[in-house]
């Protein structure tokens, strides 16, 4: 007999539907867990950047519970960590399941992430902190990386490498803004074997916005080795770039980003320690429910 499940479509790091980033998320109740296959096929199907799967871990409905067990599946694979998909998470469980905690817990394969709830409407997420180290950015395959995903490459050129995530940051103040943000990549099958020989999840290009001091630091996102070109917002990104940005722009523990993909993002990142909060907010646009 076909088990069914309550799934959701969110648009995460956005107040407004149809922006931000879109996640799948799938209420997996303890009476009716489901195979990491199915997760993945349920993924392959809702075709997001990122599904999420969560679980309650304490007994209790989902409804009532704060201890949950949480995965993240992109079309392709199992994914360490991602971030708008566990706001979109977070935001199903407390607006649409009315869920009455005030801080919600997640074990995952980076850890127990904690969601609380924030000011005006907003969700704060503590995640790990995961300073890139420095990389030689004359390396032939960091030159191949830069020029397919930010279209230029110079002298002035940083690549940083994230130990945990797996993220290359590419920054250099010579890179044109108009030119990043209105750059198509290029993801030939050179890039991709660049990647896997650094063992990459995405590429991130960031610079300082021109004559804007609403926006601290702007960035796009990719990650062809798990199947998405570009990804729209990425809460997972900023583990990586505020302690990046952080060591360029000093005593500034607080950061307002702005994510460049085409359907546009806002986030604000807070780096406490050894940990980076992450805060935005999200729209749920369908609700349904899936039988297998």
């Amino acid at each position: 007999m076909a088990a069914t499940y309550k799934v959701y479509t969110v648009d995460a790091f956005t107040k407004t539907a149809f922006s931000g980033n879109q996640a799948g998320v799938v209420v997996v109740p303890e009476d009716a867990p489901m195979s990491e296959q199915a997760m993945q096929q349920v993924a392959s199907e809702l075709n997001y950047s990122d599904t999420a799967f969560f679980t309650p871990t304490d007994g209790k409905p989902a409804e009532q519970a704060s201890a949950f067990a949480l995965r993240w599946f992109t079309p392709a694979r199992e994914v360490k960590l991602c971030g708008h998909a566990t706001l979109a998470t977070a935001h199903v469980l407390f607006h649409e399941l009315r869920n009455p905690s005030d801080a919600l817990r997640f074990a995952t394969l980076s850890g127990e992430l904690v969601v609380r709830r924030g000011e005006e409407s907003k969700l704060e997420m503590t995640f790990p902190a995961d300073p890139p180290e420095p990389v030689d950015p004359a390396s032939g395959d960091v030159q191949t990386l830069a020029r397919a995903f930010a279209g230029a490459w110079d002298a002035r050129t940083v690549a940083a490498l994230s130990p945990s995530l797996r993220y290359l940051v590419i920054h250099s103040p010579g890179f044109d803004e108009t030119s990043l943000v209105n750059h198509s990549p290029g993801v030939t099958q050179e890039v991709l074997d660049a990647g896997e020989r650094l063992g990459l999840t995405g590429a991130i290009v960031t610079w300082l916005p021109a004559g804007d001091d609403s926006v601290d630091y702007r960035c796009r996102v990719f990650v062809p080795w798990c199947g998405i070109n570009e990804d729209p917002a990425t809460g997972s990104a900023q583990t990586v770039l505020a302690p990046f940005w952080s060591q360029r722009l000093p005593n500034k523990p607080f950061f307002s980003a702005q994510q460049c993909s085409k359907r546009g993002a806002m986030l604000e990142a807070s780096l406490v320690g050894s940990k980076v909060v992450v805060s935005g907010q999200a729209v749920v646009v369908i609700r349904g429910s899936l039988s297998i």
